[in-house]
């Protein structure tokens, strides 16, 4: 099977974050008529705003507290959530919310193909952090 070019990931999660965090932003709007429409904007954009960070510098302790933006499945039940969170208006962000729960759905896909190597930016400091993939025998 043919490699998966790494910067087609970093494109995939720069759209789709981008594309999230103003999907959260517009919704900032409904603080009058969607109260609770206008809360989980909030949590859409404190997820979103660390998947377009993540493409340009991993902070060194974030994978303690955050791990599930390094793996594809956890990036890919991300989006999902992301996509329910922001399923609320009009076209646009109904379209938004179909992107990112098709992505969802892919990263969760590329997660149980074995060729499908993890970008680099899943790796904290450069370390792979996939089951099995160990270098040290413990004895």
């Amino acid at each position: 099977m043919a490699e998966v070019s790494p910067q087609l990931f970093k494109i995939a999660n720069l759209v789709i974050g981008s594309l999230a965090t103003v999907s959260a932003l517009t919704q900032f709007s409904y603080i009058f008529g969607n109260f609770t429409a206008f809360l989980m904007s909030f949590y859409a954009l404190a997820l979103s705003v660390p998947v377009v960070y993540l493409e340009f510098r991993v902070p060194p302790n974030l994978y303690r507290f955050a791990s599930f933006y390094f793996s594809f499945i956890g990036r890919g039940l991300t989006y999902i959530l992301l996509s329910l969170l922001l399923s609320f208006g009009g076209v646009f962000k109904v379209l938004v919310a179909a992107l990112l729960f098709i992505f969802g759905v892919l990263f969760v896909v590329l997660e149980f193909i074995p060729s499908i190597q993890e970008p680099e930016n899943f790796r904290p400091e450069g370390n792979s952090i996939a089951v099995g993939e160990d270098e040290d025998d413990i004895i």
